[in-house]
């Protein structure tokens, strides 16, 4: 009997510096951003808490803000757990009030160089660390589900809110799941042959020639028809991705920079180009995946009107060339 009540005892002891456990013990946090929609019960955060791993006891919870009134003073909006955090530091900093969001808008277009440069020069986080990430390919691959070299291409193009003390890698994080989010109603049933990152590379060559978004889905024809005759795609953004990456940014292409040696020079090389040359936006990619039925193999830009002059031949491309320098008096 008496050994039976010891067991007894024995049992509550455990269950009670279980409870105490689970009430004070901190529990460490990967970096999770919460939301607390207005108006939600103490019951409906507590289970919110509890599936975002954030609480150890959604019943705990319930009971200590309920007993101490607590409830009544926890603030709707977004939270940012990162580190060790006890069951009464929850509550605390669900009480605090909202975390404070720095907006960021990312234009289409940007390659991983102008991302991460837009992200630093804004103190979103460290230039370096940022590049770091982005050309690390086991973490590319890890983010992305693919064995690509870097995150050139998925760099999703939107305008974010971040909090203050988000990490390099939440918000690389952040712009890669964008990503996926925003294209997965897109169908990318292989055209010409063509993957989905082979079909992000031609979507980022479009989006860095088009500057009008009704041309988008004749220029990606002109890149699909070249490549389903074998042609080269001989894309000038290509060779001034080149130039970036060398450190020589600029507006204008010569005709010696169609010569550097590089699989991303499309003037020298068939194949596409390794990766994307940029992240393009949700209506270039599917550009190229319905693109607009046409016979055009060549185009130039009109810089006057912003738009591009399209032709079938090359015979056909010179002449419209020469008739353009003659209408501007050139």
């Amino acid at each position: 009997m008496k050994l039976l009540s010891a067991a007894l005892v024995l049992i509550i002891l455990f269950f009670a510096a279980y409870e105490i456990f689970l009430f004070f013990e901190p529990l460490k946090i990967d970096e999770t951003l919460i939301e607390i929609n207005k108006g939600a019960s103490a019951q409906e955060i507590a289970q919110k808490l509890y599936r975002k791993n954030i609480i150890r006891s959604k019943n705990w919870f319930y009971i200590y803000v309920k007993l101490s009134g607590k409830d009544k003073q926890l603030s709707w909006g977004k939270y940012l757990f990162f580190g060790n955090y006890s069951l009464l530091d929850v509550v605390e900093k669900l009480i605090s009030g909202k975390v404070v969001l720095n907006k960021l808008t990312i234009p289409e277009g940007l390659t991983i160089r102008k991302t991460c440069r837009l992200l630093s020069r804004n103190e979103f986080g460290n230039y370096l660390k940022f590049k770091k990430l982005c050309n690390d390919s086991l973490y590319a691959s890890q983010l992305t589900g693919f064995d690509i070299p870097n995150l050139e291409g998925f760099l999703y193009p939107e305008t974010y809110f971040f909090p203050e003390s988000a990490s390099e890698d939440y918000i690389i994080r952040t712009l890669v799941n964008r990503f996926f989010t925003q294209t997965a109603e897109l169908d990318f049933n292989p055209t010409l042959g063509l993957d989905f990152y082979e079909t992000l590379i031609v979507a980022s060559i479009v989006e860095k020639e088009a500057r009008v978004e009704s041309e988008k889905p004749l220029i990606a024809s002109v890149y699909l028809n070249r490549i389903r005759y074998g042609m080269k795609l001989q894309a000038d953004p290509t060779v001034a991705y080149i130039l970036e990456q060398m450190g020589r940014t600029r507006y204008r292409i010569y005709y010696r920079d169609l010569k550097i040696e590089s699989p991303y020079n499309t003037y020298l090389n068939k194949e596409l180009p390794p990766t994307p040359i940029c992240s393009p936006s949700y209506t270039t990619i599917k550009a190229v995946l319905h693109p607009q039925e046409s016979d055009y193999f060549y185009f130039f830009a009109d810089k006057s009107k912003g738009t591009h002059i399209f032709s079938k031949t090359y015979s056909e491309h010179l002449q419209k060339q020469r008739n353009l320098k003659k209408k501007n008096g050139k």
